[in-house]
């Protein structure tokens, strides 16, 4: 399980794959440490209804801020459940895609979150990083292995030398889905229950970063579920669609960059 620590107040995630880099600033938040009240308590990073822009956008700062960068730092995937990939070179919102990829050091790579798995990826040999939006379907339909693809083509990634670092995210105990989501899935993907039938979504991102030529003892899973941790996590499907989301984001640190 990766372990939580507290900085400045707020509540944040880490990979020790990915710590065992200097140059890599990184982070999985919680839903503590922030200002948002009711369903979105306390630290919603993302845009919802029913919570406040003002909440939101001190909330960001915070979690920002704990890594010692700030929002125009940062750029953010739109996420559309989709196989698209961006190459990015600036900051601010990038439409149309689910996976984001960087050579630019201290620019930010932003993933939001409330059950979906936020996927990071580094390449120490080329300072190559991505973050990928890795829900059912997105899964289901290459979003893993086009961005790993890109990585290759653009930058000569060599997918075994990747580190990759799977988020709090929707577990097997509690990702009960219907047959035309489970046969888009190989059977040990797929866990039979008398409630039905269950996804293992870890498992399923874990196969594909591996088919796609990362080492298995190069992948890391946070250990967490969102679902069955409401004091920790937002989850969609936990409450309903009324909740907030968090943040997994990934960078190059200048400063510390080799």
């Amino acid at each position: 399980m990766f372990p939580l620590t507290v900085s400045k107040g707020i509540e944040i995630i880490q990979s020790p794959e990915l710590m065992a880099f200097p140059e890599i600033v990184h982070a999985f938040s919680t839903r503590n440490g922030g200002i948002s009240n009711g369903p979105f308590r306390s630290l919603n990073l993302g845009i919802a209804d029913g919570d406040t822009l003002k909440n939101i956008l001190i909330n960001r700062r915070r979690f920002y801020n704990t890594l010692n960068f700030t929002p125009s730092d940062v750029a953010q995937a739109e996420q559309v459940h989709s196989n698209k990939v961006a190459i990015v070179e600036d900051n601010g919102p990038i439409p149309g895609c689910d996976a984001l990829i960087t050579t630019r050091a201290n620019l930010y790579l932003s993933i939001k979150t409330a059950d979906c798995a936020a996927v990071l990826l580094y390449d120490p040999h080329h300072q190559v990083i991505a973050a990928v939006h890795a829900g059912w379907r997105g899964t289901a339909e290459g979003i893993i292995a086009n961005t790993i693809n890109t990585m290759q083509a653009q930058f000569q990634t060599n997918p075994g030398e990747l580190i990759a670092a799977i988020g709090p995210a929707l577990h097997v105990c509690c990702y009960k889905v219907k047959n035309n989501v489970a046969k888009k899935f190989s059977d040990n993907e797929i866990i039979q229950r008398e409630e039905g039938l269950f996804l293992d979504l870890i498992l399923a991102i874990t196969n594909r970063l591996n088919a796609a030529g990362v080492q298995l003892d190069r992948i890391a899973d946070s250990g967490y579920c969102t679902a069955c941790q409401p004091e920790k996590f937002y989850s969609y499907r936990r409450d309903e669609g009324v909740t907030g989301r968090m943040l997994a984001v990934i960078g190059i640190n200048q400063r510390n960059k080799c």
